[in-house]
């Protein structure tokens, strides 16, 4: 593994490990394997420049006592959680009107990905994250909430950065939700997305990727 992504994995575990959750500590902040399959599985598509960049925000955060994991969950809590969201909205960053509309730009293509991915493998699509923000639920938040607030975190550098990166593999044809997913199966075992998709159909193998994708 790339040392850049090691060290970035292990400065959110610990951000994770510090974070109290509304219903009691969440499952992945006692299994580190999991964890870092989920988050490297995101990091190995990223290019090295914008996971240095990232890797200064973490840097830059620990040394003023922010937490990021805790402001995206934060984040993520503004639909399906609003009464909450009020409790925490007070110490989130203010984003002007050209941050916001670049960070609903890459949203919008990241779902546009997870749909296309959700069409093309529609058994593991079902078993993972609902897309859309209407379909957030207290329980459950979608790809579309999970991805506005983690860019809520990043540095406007880094920021910047990764719309840019979006937008270019748009352009390339690329879709970064099946890059990060065949990742995700790579790193688990799996030799292909295909036989994933093919294992659930048919109700056999194991149940660890999907477990990973929530």
């Amino acid at each position: 593994m790339d040392e850049t992504i090691e060290r970035i994995i292990q400065k959110e575990y610990v951000m994770l490990g510090k974070v109290n959750n509304r219903g009691g500590r969440a499952a992945c902040q006692d299994h580190f394997a999991v964890f870092r399959t989920m988050r490297a599985s995101q990091f190995l598509v990223w290019p090295d420049f914008i996971l240095r960049s990232y890797l200064d925000d973490l840097k830059q955060a620990e040394a003023v006592g922010r937490n990021l994991v805790f402001e995206k969950y934060a984040w993520m809590m503004m639909y399906a959680l609003p009464e909450e969201f009020k409790k925490v909205c007070h110490v989130l960053p203010v984003f002007s009107p050209e941050r916001r509309e670049r960070m609903q730009e890459t949203v919008a293509v990241q779902v546009a990905w997870a749909e296309e991915f959700a069409a093309r493998y529609p058994t593991i699509g079902a078993r993972g994250r609902p897309l859309h923000t209407e379909e957030d639920t207290p329980e459950s938040t979608s790809v579309e909430t999970y991805m506005r607030g983690e860019l809520a975190t990043y540095s406007e550098r880094t920021e910047k950065r990764y719309h840019t990166f979006v937008l270019s593999c748009r352009e390339q044809g690329r879709n970064l939700t099946t890059e990060v997913r065949e990742n995700q199966a790579r790193l688990q075992g799996w030799h292909s997305l295909e036989d994933v998709e093919r294992s659930y159909r048919e109700k056999r193998g194991q149940t660890n990727f999907l477990e990973v994708l929530k």
